[in-house]
């Protein structure tokens, strides 16, 4: 993703949880869709047996970093077979689109309603869906990559309405979280006492805020906790890394981001990795409970964000993102 500016589904806040359809976070299998649902086709010119070929669900990218190029390079390559075509690409700032048609680079993002976008997907900054996000789902469904801007319950309310008003989705992406399927069905069935996230990286891999950058610079290259404690006020401290652990708050609406703990690890021995160890506690019975705790082990270039695994589970989460209309969907 792109680095932070100065400044700054799975879907959670304190708000009550939505109704069952919103906060069920129904899990998508991959596949190309449609506006409400419709299986979409071969398009963009691809043979088709049928006397009419369906319109293409037009795709826009907001970002250019590892991530956004990838998906870009994804919708070129292989998107039109399934029914997808990438209608533009936009980044923040003096950012550059090397290698893009001008056709496909969007000068400026008030110029969105005219290009007929289906689906705008965020790989860029959490401020990018604060400040643009109610606009953009009035007019698309809107697959959110940093869901860490949720931890803001008033910024949650806004798009939460936004996309019931406009008719839209907002979809979040599962990044790096292993095991959110069976994490959404235990919260749904009330049987999800806890759940810890914790993710372990190299120090030049982080970009972070305030005190905790402080705190990461204080380290001196030294294994060092650099957080641990609930999720809501390590978001704004971490936009950009921490998006695996609010998609698990949002996998969780019953326990959300104040309710699911995080721990953020600075590791100078694993330099190309991202770990990220997920321990998930049931409803205690007689005094015992289940536990499981998974260990996902992620190769990466030294100083990534994101992990090179990551950016096929967020293809797959784009193919899974079918608009279902006014509600958050987890993909």
């Amino acid at each position: 993703m792109d680095p932070p500016p100065p400044r700054t589904q799975l879907a959670s806040s304190p708000l009550a949880p939505p109704p069952t359809h919103v906060a069920g976070l129904s899990i998508n299998q991959p596949g190309g869709g449609g506006r409400g649902g419709a299986k979409a086709g071969p398009c963009c010119g691809a043979a088709m047996a049928q006397a009419e070929v369906p319109r293409c669900r037009r795709v826009g990218i907001l970002g250019y970093g590892q991530l956004g190029q990838f998906l870009a390079g994804q919708l070129l390559a292989r998107g039109p077979p399934l029914g997808l075509a990438l209608a533009f690409v936009w980044v923040r700032g003096e950012g550059r689109l090397e290698g893009l048609p001008p056709a496909l680079r969007l000068p400026d993002l008030r110029l969105l309603p005219q290009t007929e976008v289906d689906l705008v997907v965020e790989v860029a900054h959490p401020c990018v869906a604060q400040e643009h996000g109610e606009d953009i789902l009035a007019h698309a469904d809107f697959m959110l990559g940093s869901p860490t801007v949720l931890a803001d319950p008033v910024v949650e309310q806004r798009l939460r309405g936004a996309a019931a008003q406009g008719g839209h989705t907002l979809y979040v992406p599962r990044g790096a979280l292993w095991g959110c399927e069976d994490i959404a069905r235990m919260d749904r069935a009330g049987t999800l006492a806890a759940l810890k996230v914790t993710m372990t990286k190299a120090p030049q891999s982080f970009h972070l805020e305030g005190w905790l950058q402080e705190r990461l610079v204080a380290a001196g290259g030294t294994r060092t906790v650099l957080y641990e404690g609930p999720l809501r006020p390590l978001c704004p401290l971490a936009p950009n890394n921490v998006n695996t652990m609010a998609a698990a708050a949002v996998a969780a609406p019953h326990l959300g981001f104040d309710g699911v703990q995080a721990c953020l690890v600075a590791d100078p021995s694993v330099p190309d990795w991202h770990i990220v160890e997920v321990e998930v506690t049931s409803v205690g019975d007689k005094g015992r409970a289940l536990s499981v705790t998974s260990i996902r082990r992620n190769p990466a270039a030294p100083g990534a964000v994101t992990g090179s695994a990551t950016r096929h589970a967020f293809w797959s989460s784009l193919l899974a993102c079918h608009g279902h209309g006014g509600c958050v969907q987890l993909c």
